[in-house]
């Protein structure tokens, strides 16, 4: 299944043929010592390592919800292959047994979705938004000569900025700080390029610190969780560390993670509470046999979705692992490999609209292909 990964190894190989001046923006980066103690926003957690156990003794303090459960709901990275997740959020609404949510996580397209997922069927107006943006950019602009000049990118992220502006507004923050507040959880991963390590973001937390930049705060969290390297540009997020002002570079979330994992698993539910993991994958796991050409961008855009597809295969064996040790259910939801591939990188209007039927069908009739 192509994704706009593709374009990541065009990006790569036009970047290595580059030996101009750069015109990039500087950047007040943050010293390698200084890394490990930045913050956002002074003293409140508001961000944990994705690779830190320590993370554990924040997300396992969860409330069960109304019908004695804890769900998770895990949407994973995809680009284009988004569009199957949103429609099998809206089908599984129309089934009538879609839970709500005590913790959502998402990544790259995925967390795009994630704050509406986790506030639950009332925005999945607001979930179709997500879709037509991905079909309105179905054929967006590209500057290679700017790459192979220096810049930061071969697109402009304005279309995917002014998605999530419109997507996660105030109202939005504020309903997330509400859920947060009972006990509920959102969790958007970003991966700092600098540390070289996944970053975990508490968007509940974020929405109650009465930061005054709290929403601008957000939106830059989403824009950096899609900001694929090269393709798009990253992202700068302002930090401090030992009193002194810095900015960090952040960009996709699914360079380290195609789903978001959460450290140390899931914990044993105490007094008898029962958890279910939900997996909505946007994307193939199952192999897809395709003639290659022996070149050199040939074999770069085959290379990239495939470390990119078993690194997301690598991800969900661990969830599953981490579901099975603390007792909790696990099931995932996958584009098949027989649907057909676009033939267009960013998918065309139609191709568009017959994968979010397909996930919108596979929502409507519980399509799981792990149940236990």
């Amino acid at each position: 299944m192509q994704s706009v990964w593709k374009y990541c190894a065009i990006a790569l190989a036009a970047l290595t043929l580059s030996a101009c001046a750069s015109f990039a923006p500087h950047r007040n980066a943050v010293p390698p010592p200084l890394i490990a103690v930045a913050t956002v926003g002074g003293t409140a957690p508001l961000r944990y390592w994705g690779d830190d156990p320590d993370f554990v003794s924040s997300h396992r303090r969860i409330r069960p919800g109304s019908d004695g459960r804890v769900d998770y709901l895990a949407l994973s990275g995809g680009g284009i292959n988004g569009a199957y997740g949103a429609g099998f959020l809206v089908g599984w609404t129309q089934r009538h047994d879609r839970p709500e949510f005590e913790v959502v996580t998402g990544i790259s397209v995925g967390a795009i979705m994630a704050p509406l997922a986790f506030l639950g069927p009332q925005y999945d107006p607001r979930l179709q938004q997500v879709f037509s943006s991905l079909t309105e950019a179905s054929n967006p602009a590209t500057n290679i000569l700017s790459a192979l000049l220096g810049a930061p990118s071969i697109m402009t992220n304005k279309p995917v900025l002014a998605a999530i502006r419109a997507v996660v507004d105030e109202p939005v923050l504020d309903a997330i700080g509400k859920a947060h507040r009972e006990g509920r959880r959102l969790y958007i991963g970003t991966t700092d390029f600098d540390a070289q390590r996944p970053v975990i973001w508490d968007i509940g937390a974020i929405a109650n610190s009465g930061l005054p930049h709290r929403l601008q705060l957000v939106h830059n969290i989403l824009l950096a969780s899609a900001a694929v390297p090269g393709v798009f540009p990253p992202v700068l997020i302002k930090v401090t560390a030992q009193g002194q002002s810095f900015e960090e570079l952040h960009v996709d979330g699914g360079l380290t993670q195609q789903v978001l994992v959460l450290p140390g698993g899931f914990g044993r539910a105490a007094n008898g509470t029962t958890a279910r993991l939900y997996v909505i994958f946007n994307g193939v796991t199952a192999p897809t046999p395709s003639s290659v050409q022996i070149s050199s961008m040939s074999l770069l855009q085959r290379a990239v979705p495939t470390l990119l597809k078993y690194l997301g295969r690598a991800n969900l064996v661990e969830l599953a692992n981490s579901a099975r040790e603390s007792g909790a259910s696990y099931r995932i939801t996958a584009i098949p490999a027989e649907f057909p591939e676009s033939r267009n990188v960013f998918g065309s209007p139609q191709w568009l609209e017959a994968l979010y039927g397909y996930g919108f069908q596979s929502g409507l009739v519980g399509a799981w292909q792990t149940k236990n």
